[in-house]
């Protein structure tokens, strides 16, 4: 079948289901040869369509590309047929074409409402008033998820998104419904209107705390100083199965080197899951992001002044965006390589074969199938399967994190978008100074948003949302600490911030501080220097870096709060060190006294005694 063929039978399954007709031989989903023909999926009568992978991200399993229409109530079925296939070939106008994972969702929960309505003997949509609408929206509300919690405003908005779509795509069938709720939406009805949700942009996804994802990254670190040594095991173990060595032959070397054919496995497996560690850390990208990821996706550009960037280029599926380039760490390309380096063998496997299928059947679908996964880094055998070769699901990606998470002695079940989401508050930590443990990693993170975007037009523009909104709620926060009546406060901004708070509050024109800190935010240039917040907006300072990290002490423009008590404390205990040297001349000597005279003025402004850096200073 060629391509106008194809559409051909499209139109024919469309025009049918306007008319009101059943075309059950018409081909519903095809997908495309090597040689540019088309081969049929699925057709119109079939119970189960099996949509083709061009609809979905890498790491879709293949059991999640498949429409069941079996689970429909029979009554329902040929018209959700006729409903679905108008979603799939022409979507609804005013938006855009359907992914497969949408249609599925749309599926999915279709489903559950006519099973609803089968239930309360309700056997045509045509039948379906706005009240018996409203009675699903009742018993929706009143199910429990998995932790005996009602279920959340997002899962119920999808629930009644469906019902919605449903009422518009059935007016193309024979049996139209009416609309569920004419005066009323889904996201109302659900509960995501109104003053508490006009502007929500809290983050849901909770990150990966210190205590996990600090160990977890050095373990990771470690197995990525072993990939000399894992990869060369298993090259000789294939070199000697290519020589025509038997097991009997193999077991024995391999014990003498310290290994088993287990152990191999084993530690290439948690190889790759440290690869995956450390892309996800050290870039935000999504899960089937990685999986999307190739051979030579990693690149570099140099700026002006000659230092490197370190780049990825992917593929990102969430908001259609496509082709798309994340900025990285030079772990994350050391990462890249040593997971192209594993995945040689199975590549090598995958391309023969290709090789033989296109010798002996050469319009076989496989080798189109193949070809998808032929350079991909993140590959597995799926046992289940013939051995079968394939991209690492995303279900499969997030299970072997778990494992080694395991290894490494954690307690912690990680969700798909936790990494995103995590590397998006590490980011915006990285400029405000907080870099914790990632602070070789995130150097780049502290330059302008808007400088980093220009870098590339491919960029992930979702990122530096997340990225941005973190940076907002950090910065707010501070702020809303600093507005506190008992907040203490050095430097030479502090007078005015506390002249601002003592007359906000006697003015009284915000309801809290949390709304004064909202509101002033994006108003205020605020970053770190390491020992203190600068309120300048203007460059050219080096203070709190370089040698001289006391000048924040008589700036004006800087603002040090208990945070940086530590920090102080460290500078002060250096310098009395500092001051009983001998060879350190007459300059260096006046140096440290300035800087101890400097320390010994913040840390009394933060409420420390004379027996407190008394106590330091030994």
């Amino acid at each position: 079948m060629n391509a106008a063929e194809f559409r051909a039978e499209q139109l024919k399954v469309l025009h049918a289901v306007q008319a009101g007709a059943i075309v059950p031989s018409a081909a519903i989903t095809c997908m495309r040869l090597e040689d540019g023909s088309y081969h049929v999926l699925s057709r119109y009568g079939d119970d189960i369509w099996t949509l083709p992978d061009s609809l979905f991200s890498a790491g879709t399993k293949n059991n999640d590309k498949k429409l069941n229409f079996l689970r429909v109530p029979v009554a329902f079925r040929e018209t959700l047929k006729a409903c679905t296939a108008h979603y799939l070939l022409s979507g609804i106008e005013g938006r855009s074409r359907p992914k497969g994972s949408t249609t599925r969702k749309f599926l999915g929960n279709v489903t559950s409402f006519l099973i609803w309505l089968h239930d309360h003997r309700i056997a045509r949509l045509s039948d379906v008033t706005p009240l018996i609408s409203h009675q699903y929206v009742d018993f929706c509300k009143g199910l429990k998820g998995q932790k005996g919690q009602p279920l959340s405003g997002s899962t119920l908005e999808g629930r009644f998104w469906v019902v919605e779509t449903l009422h518009i795509l059935s007016q193309q069938s024979d049996d139209s419904m009416r609309h569920p709720w004419p005066e009323s939406s889904a996201k109302h009805l659900a509960g995501l209107t109104g003053q508490g949700n006009l502007n929500n942009q809290e983050a849901k996804t909770e990150i990966i705390p210190d205590a996990i994802l600090g160990p977890m990254f050095q373990s990771a670190v470690e197995w990525l100083d072993r990939a000399d040594e894992i990869i060369s095991v298993r090259a000789r173990v294939e070199g000697w199965k290519s020589e025509g060595q038997s097991p009997n032959f193999i077991r024995p070397h391999l014990k003498k080197l310290g290994w088993t054919a287990s152990g191999i496995r084993k530690a290439e497996q948690h190889l790759q899951a440290a690869c995956m560690c450390i892309i996800l850390i050290t870039s935000g990208i999504r899960v089937s992001e990685l999986c999307s990821l190739e051979n030579q996706c990693a690149f570099k550009t140099l700026d002006e002044k000659g230092e490197p960037f370190h780049w990825i280029r992917g593929t990102s599926y969430k908001t259609g965006a496509g082709a798309c380039e994340w900025l990285v760490t030079e772990i994350t390309h050391r990462a890249l390589a040593v997971i192209e380096r594993l995945a040689c063998l199975l590549q090598a496997q995958l391309e023969q074969r290709i090789f033989d299928l296109r010798t002996g059947s050469p319009k076989d679908p496989d080798i189109a199938r193949l070809k998808e996964h032929a350079h991909r880094l993140f590959l597995a055998v799926t046992m289940n399967q013939e051995n079968r070769i394939g991209t690492l699901s995303i279900d499969s990606v997030v299970t072997r994190l778990n494992t080694f998470a395991a290894q490494c002695g954690l307690d912690w079940r990680f969700a798909p978008h936790q990494f995103r989401r995590t590397f998006a508050v590490y980011a915006a930590h990285s400029a405000f100074g907080d870099l914790r443990y990632l602070r070789d990693h995130f150097k780049h993170w502290s330059l302008d948003m808007t400088t980093l975007y220009a870098m590339s037009r491919l960029q992930d523009a979702d990122l530096y949302d997340s990225v941005g909104l973190a940076a907002l709620s950090i910065k707010t926060d501070l702020l809303e600490h600093w507005l506190e009546p008992d907040a203490i406060l050095v430097g030479g901004a502090a007078e005015t911030i506390r002249a601002f708070r003592t007359k906000n509050e006697s003015l009284a024109t915000k309801k809290d501080r949390a709304e004064m800190a909202k509101t002033i935010s994006p108003l205020v240039h605020l970053r770190a220097t390491g020992v203190a917040w600068c309120t300048a907006d203007t460059g050219g300072c080096n203070g709190g870096q370089g040698v001289e990290k006391t000048r924040c002490a008589e700036c004006g423009n800087a603002v040090i709060d208990e945070s940086r008590k530590a920090v102080w404390q460290g500078i002060y205990a250096q310098q009395i060190e500092l001051r009983d040297l001998t060879d350190i001349g007459p300059g260096g000597t006046e140096r440290v006294a300035r800087d101890i005279k400097r320390c010994e003025a913040v840390l009394k402004g933060l409420g420390a005694t004379e027996e407190d850096l008394a106590d330091v200073a030994t």
